[in-house]
């Protein structure tokens, strides 16, 4: 029976696919703009460990973005893994010793695009980008965090956008 539904499912998938050569290469397109960071206080401690007392929660983070005509949107997208456009990274799923923060910017604008992470009632940062865009594509090329120049693209050896902030 199991060699049966392999046998049925291997047909449909190798019917389905065809070899079309009028195939288009902007039939995809690649989204790269997720921005990863850690982020402890000027003592070393974690502030995304939900252990320590001064940890930011994720129940109350909120991502905001600014839009070209001035207005700023709050992002929440009930029908996403992650509605608010982030997500916590555990070490058990990173395989690191500390926590993370995901993040997807604001792609609206294609220069200086500002998101702003409001950590709770009195703690906001900014996050602006830069991207690369193209038919196919956008790339997030540059990223700074409360106006420091936190990470550039270098394409002969891209790192990914990983980064450290250190809060005072």
């Amino acid at each position: 029976m199991k060699n049966l539904i392999f046998l049925l499912i291997t047909t449909i998938l190798i019917v389905s696919c065809s070899s079309d050569d009028n195939n288009n290469d902007n039939d995809y397109y690649n989204l790269d703009t997720n921005i990863i960071f850690t982020i402890k206080d000027s003592n070393g401690n974690d502030l995304l460990n939900p252990i320590n007392p001064n940890a930011y929660l994720s129940e109350t983070v909120k991502i905001y973005y600014l839009k070209e005509n001035g207005d700023v949107e709050e992002i929440y997208n009930s029908n996403l893994t992650a509605p608010r456009n982030f997500s916590i990274i555990t070490p058990e799923n990173s395989g690191s010793d500390i926590y993370a923060f995901s993040l997807q910017p604001n792609t609206y604008i294609i220069e200086n695009a500002v998101t702003y992470i409001e950590w709770n009632d009195t703690e906001t940062d900014t996050v602006k980008t830069n991207y690369r865009y193209g038919d196919n594509h956008t790339v997030c090329n540059k990223v700074w965090y409360n106006n420091t120049n936190v990470w550039t693209e270098n394409t002969e050896t891209n790192t990914g956008r990983i980064f450290e902030i250190i809060k005072n």
